[in-house]
């Protein structure tokens, strides 16, 4: 799966709704996996949460997937993208 860009919790959602997908798992299945509430990994997808970042790694790995900090490319800052 190429990488995606993520700049808000909407964002992250998307990507990990799509790697679940794209894995043939269910929320349950995640959050198995995860050591997390199937309600959490629900709530990540809608982007509807303010989850530890140690929980969201956690999910992240359960879906096979790593946490990348990678400078813009354009380098302004814009605080209507959050």
């Amino acid at each position: 799966m190429m990488g995606k860009i993520v700049r808000n919790n909407k964002d992250l959602g998307e990507a990990i709704r799509l790697a679940r997908k794209n894995k043939a798992l269910r929320q349950v299945d995640v959050a198995q996996r995860a050591s997390v509430r199937q309600a959490l990994v629900s709530d990540l997808e809608n982007g509807a949460t303010s989850a530890r970042l140690d929980t969201v790694i956690r999910v992240l790995a359960a879906l096979d997937m790593d946490l990348s900090i990678v400078p813009r490319r354009k380098a302004e800052f814009n605080p209507t993208e959050y």
